[in-house]
């Protein structure tokens, strides 16, 4: 099947879809196969889409036969909105609803490792998952989660250890729910002082999933580190390989890869082509190079 990525506008109107694409409750919107219209094209514009795939057209189109995604087109339609109450629960200043959260959210990290240990995926994941803008935040996260899964499968971790990586995959970036809105959603680059406050997420979300959560070590330090680099040039405390924990060392790529593959409102999508060249250009200067080859050996 020839498939292209097309930027929600005019010039989506009289193609014909080549995904399903679904509201934030996880209902159908418009399914697979639609021509659509401008008043389709208004409504995938008013759910969030900045980019949808459509039939391919021309010999320039990406090539993918029946390309899979890690994580199943159905559950990737809910499991956003779940995990939205799982973090408002989180939130709260009620000790009974914290402890629910937390109950859940283990159970969410249980149906993130079932869903990739059962997935029919047999080749590279040929499918990029062009987010709702609104529900980016929780996307990405299960995103990340399941590529992590993915590489600690790769590792021959045991099912504890892949259930304990979902889990702090899924809250790595739990701090960027303290930030400033309008810094997180600008459309044009972080000034310095912006990104500053940006990077401060990590030291949040480790100490609210610590202090107010109490969720265990293994789990926070995953959003301390996910943005530590094995050369001493990542932050919030430049840590060097030897003192990053190897579950962050891989979250770092899985986030890293999920975010180079994702429209945001300061940058254009990266095809998944691109998003490897980058990882491997990286390996062994930012990322650790023995999970960086494991990660890239799901793509060859």
């Amino acid at each position: 099947m020839s498939l292209e990525i097309v930027e929600v506008s005019s010039e989506l109107v009289g193609k014909r879809l080549a995904q399903k694409l679904f509201n934030s409750k996880g209902s159908l919107l418009l399914g697979y196969g639609t021509e659509v219209s401008t008043f389709h094209n208004g409504r995938i514009l008013e759910a969030g889409y900045r980019s949808v795939y459509v039939e391919g057209d021309d010999v320039q189109s990406v090539i993918l036969d029946e390309p899979e995604h890690v994580i199943s087109e159905k559950l990737r339609a809910k499991l956003p909105e779940e995990l939205k109450l799982i973090f408002n629960q989180l939130l709260s200043n009620n000790k009974v609803s914290i402890s629910d959260g937390k109950m859940k959210l283990n159970k969410f990290a249980d149906c993130v490792v079932s869903a990739v240990e059962q997935s029919r995926l047999t080749e590279a994941p040929g499918l990029l998952d062009l987010k709702r803008q609104q529900d980016y935040a929780y996307q990405h996260a299960i995103n990340v989660a399941a590529y992590s899964v993915l590489i600690g499968q790769r590792m021959r971790y045991h099912r504890m250890k892949l259930f304990d990586l979902a889990v702090g995959a899924l809250v790595s970036d739990r701090g960027m729910l303290f930030l400033d809105r309008d810094v997180l959603n600008k459309p044009g680059e972080l000034s310095e002082q912006e990104y500053e406050e940006v990077k401060k997420h990590t030291l949040l979300g480790f100490q609210h999933l610590g202090r107010k959560c109490f969720l265990k070590g293994l789990i926070t330090i995953m959003a301390v580190q996910h943005h530590e680099r094995i050369d001493g040039t990542g932050y919030p405390n430049g840590l060097e390989i030897d003192k990053i924990h190897e579950y962050s060392r891989i979250v770092a790529i899985a986030d890293v890869f999920d975010a180079y593959t994702s429209d945001r409102p300061y940058r254009r999508l990266h095809t998944i082509k691109e998003a490897l060249e980058h990882i491997r250009a990286e390996s062994g200067k930012k990322f650790d190079p023995d999970i960086a080859d494991h990660f890239l050996a799901v793509f060859e």
